[in-house]
């Protein structure tokens, strides 16, 4: 059996699906608990690779196939957002085409966390300068 997965990744998707610095990957990685690269094939087309010793189910949570959903779901949504927008284009965007592509409370809400809520408290406290 092989406990690894193969996903390419279209041009214009790599900087989405790879997120600011590699933190989509790491993540997807998280969530998963899987392990994430880029890397070449024998052609020198760039593709993802995903290891992870369990299989899992493409509808359940971990695993390689969970791992692939994820992916597939950011490629996926990419397409949309372009689609959209119109554009087709922009390959490594990175962080830039990921700040003007999706808010930040879309990116919270992916993640499981309320965009309202805020780590900052209302009240007093602190100091204050005079």
């Amino acid at each position: 059996w092989k406990n690894w997965a193969e996903v390419k990744i279209p041009a214009n998707c790599k900087g989405w699906v790879a997120g600011n610095r590699g933190s989509e990957l790491r993540r997807m990685e998280q969530v998963s608990g899987t392990y994430m690269f880029m890397a070449l094939d024998e052609r020198g087309d760039e593709r993802l690779l995903i290891f992870g010793v369990n299989k899992g189910t493409r509808s359940g949570q971990g695993g390689r196939l969970h791992a692939e959903r994820l992916v597939k779901d950011l490629i996926e949504e990419k397409l949309l957002d372009d689609r959209r927008s119109g554009s087709g284009g922009g390959g490594g965007a990175g962080a830039l085409g990921r700040s003007r592509s999706r808010s930040s409370s879309q990116r919270h809400r992916r993640r499981g966390r309320s965009s309202s809520s805020s780590s900052r408290s209302s009240g007093g406290g602190g100091k204050r300068r005079r």
